[in-house]
């Protein structure tokens, strides 16, 4: 068949397939992930769109060793087994084996008048005689529409919704509940979303950041809601959220080879060096090669060390109070005992205590740090002062020498680099991101051309 084949698929039809399919497979991942006992809202503007979610539910389920009750209403149970069986569910071998059971929502809903008790009672007893039955939980995955064909309010369903979420039960229910975006109106949407603690949006398993609880749903005001604006951003921190934690992950599988990987590798070169060095078969300008290889693998090991303290600035967010006393004489001395040939003076006020991140010394070290590394003064020297204004605590430290340049300023101020524009490796930004976790700021203040600053803003404490 070639591409001009009429009646085969065209090539955007068959990449827009693959595309639907692999969503749906990161969906049903995410439900595999939720795992039981939750209470699931799918909001949908198709039918086609609707049964393949309630697959991916319901595949889920099955594979976790759950029994699973369908009740139809706008779908055909036709329709729905025909979706399911597209999706990689043996239905008849499962409706057989007592798995799967597929009935109409009119018949259990509304059999005998829509009372909210019963159906409760009647669904934790499914669940009960699922566990009986050697099942691991028990999911009721409903259509909602059916609720258009009771006497009741529609504030009666949605309240029959909170109730369900309130029951407490040695079995939980897992629910997936689904709402036509073209049957029910925004206040009823609306309604809906505070009802579910999670909700799936345009393919996307959301954390519902409008649900409320059973005891608070009952005295919250429902005017004004505005259901689309709702679901969008429910839908949009849910994306924002997974984004950022495969950037983490990332970061933190990176992390892990500068910190682990490369460090070793590198130790075993140095290692290695040392003993070369120790040969006396190297001339003089051989031995200044293999120490300036030396100073380049230190620097590496170095960089990866920093990198394990970003991952931890990232990681473990806690604030704590600081001594600044104690906390820069600390870090003075880490850095006379790695540089003993510098100077380092201290100077400033007494007595001052900040609310900063538990990395706090980590940042002054690498200041200090810098400034006997980087200063023009021949033996090395800095000066670190503390000074406190009202509420704002200042540390700085100070060196002979040129100032940060701009460039590398700027990359700092706008949180990302550039290939012309960055901040001189990791260590100005270890810096930057203990003090952004600190609530502080970082500064550098301009007095002296000759001399180079940079300071540490933070919240004083008495």
């Amino acid at each position: 068949m070639t591409d001009s084949d009429p009646t085969g698929p065209s090539l955007d039809d068959s990449a827009a397939a693959s595309s639907e399919d692999r969503r749906y497979r990161d969906l049903r991942a995410d439900f595999d992930e939720l795992g039981a006992g939750h209470h699931v809202a799918l909001f949908y503007e198709s039918l086609a769109a609707q049964r393949r979610v309630a697959a991916a539910f319901v595949a889920s389920a099955l594979e976790r060793n759950q029994r699973c009750l369908y009740l139809t209403d706008r779908n055909e149970a036709a329709a729905v087994r025909g979706t399911f069986r597209r999706d990689g569910i043996d239905v008849a071998r499962r409706i057989d084996a007592g798995d799967l059971r597929i009935r109409s929502a009119t018949d259990v809903y509304l059999d005998e008048g829509f009372d909210p008790d019963r159906i409760i009672e009647t669904l934790g007893n499914a669940s009960a005689e699922s566990h009986a039955d050697g099942y691991d939980g028990f999911v009721a995955v409903g259509e909602n529409s059916w609720s258009f064909r009771t006497d009741e309010d529609l504030d009666d369903v949605v309240e029959f919704e909170a109730a369900f979420d309130a029951h407490e039960a040695d079995h939980p229910v897992t629910t997936l509940c689904q709402y036509g975006l073209d049957d029910f109106d925004e206040t009823a949407i609306a309604k809906a979303l505070r009802t579910h603690e999670h909700v799936v949006y345009r393919d996307t398993l959301c954390r519902n950041p409008y649900y409320l609880p059973p005891e608070r749903y009952a005295d919250a005001a429902s005017e004004g809601l505005n259901a689309t604006l709702m679901l969008e951003q429910t839908h949009g921190l849910a994306r924002s959220r997974r984004a950022l934690e495969r950037q983490e992950q990332r970061l933190a599988v990176v992390n892990r080879i500068l910190r682990h990987d490369i460090r070793n590798d590198l130790n075993v070169v140095i290692g290695t060096l040392s003993q070369v060095r120790e040969t006396d078969a190297l001339d003089g300008p051989s031995r200044a090669r293999l120490d300036r290889v030396d100073r380049v693998a230190n620097r590496l090991v170095d960089r990866a060390e920093k990198a394990r303290y970003v991952q931890q600035t990232l990681t473990d967010g806690s604030v704590e109070r600081f001594d600044l006393d104690a906390l820069v004489a600390d870090a003075v001395a880490t850095v006379r005992d790695r540089h003993p040939d510098a100077t380092v003076d201290v100077d400033g006020s007494a007595g001052v205590a900040v609310l900063a991140d538990g990395h706090l010394k980590t940042a002054v070290v690498e200041l200090l740090t810098n400034a006997v590394v980087h200063g023009t003064a021949d033996p090395p020297s800095a000066t670190v002062r503390v000074a406190r204004d009202g509420a704002t605590a200042t540390i700085d430290v100070a060196n002979p020498g040129p100032s940060v340049p701009v460039a590398d300023r700027r990359a700092l101020d706008r949180g990302t680099e550039t290939p012309l524009e960055h901040a001189g490796g990791l260590g100005l930004w270890l810096v930057k991101w203990i003090v952004d976790n600190s609530r502080g700021s970082l500064r550098f203040p301009e007095t002296d051309p000759e001399t180079c600053r940079i300071a540490l803003e933070l919240r004083a404490v008495e």
